[in-house]
């Protein structure tokens, strides 16, 4: 009998980068204020492939280093693990990404990308430089319109913001931050910062 041969995954491939190959939701530092948002995390990696099948998605939202991030991939390597094909990106490396094409089938096809993927995550909403250029504007009417078009086909997105949802509204179109209401559960994780940084005067 021929041993069967499991290829590695290419993490990058889904935007998980070196940081975040390694998280697990068990390996979570969970605070007891966030013991009932993680259940609702983990209820979600859990069934994510029905959830992706009705294109339910997340909101989770808090302060920096509360977990959003790691809780985002690790729910996004729960659906690679079953088949699906998520995809992450920080909304700073998306508006980076769609400024810099100069290739309109590059563009198009990394568009299509995102529109169509079973799982896009967008981490750190509202953490992107918002000026008054009328390229960076445009580029997120159109993020906008990305996220709302993925609404309208059922395609579930995970976004992890340090906004209120009220900010968010204010921020964006308001119109679709209701939309994603209809379809994304809204988690909130509060606390302390759980990085461990050090800092040291040069």
């Amino acid at each position: 009998m021929t041993p069967t041969i499991f290829k590695p995954i290419n993490w990058e491939y889904y935007g998980i980068y070196k940081r975040y190959q390694k998280v697990t939701l068990e390996d979570m530092t969970v605070l007891d204020e966030n013991k009932e948002a993680f259940d609702v995390i983990k209820e979600y990696a859990e069934h994510v492939v029905h959830k992706l099948d009705a294109g339910l998605g997340l909101i989770i939202k808090g302060p920096v280093g509360t977990g959003k991030t790691t809780a985002a991939v690790a729910i996004m390597k729960e659906a690679i693990q079953n088949k699906q094909s998520p995809y992450f990106i920080s909304m700073i490396s998306l508006l980076d990404k769609l400024m810099s094409f100069r290739d309109q089938e590059e563009r198009y096809e990394f568009e299509q990308r995102i529109k169509n993927c079973a799982l896009l995550v967008l981490d750190d909403l509202g953490g992107e430089y918002i000026g008054k250029d009328k390229e960076e504007s445009f580029m997120l009417k159109r993020i906008m319109s990305i996220i709302a078009e993925r609404n309208q086909r059922s395609k579930s997105t995970i976004i992890t913001t340090n906004l209120k949802i009220k900010e968010l509204k204010e921020r964006y179109d308001e119109r679709v931050i209701d939309r994603l209401g209809s379809t994304n559960q809204i988690i909130t994780l509060s606390g302390p910062s759980l990085r461990k940084e050090e800092w040291r005067e040069l």
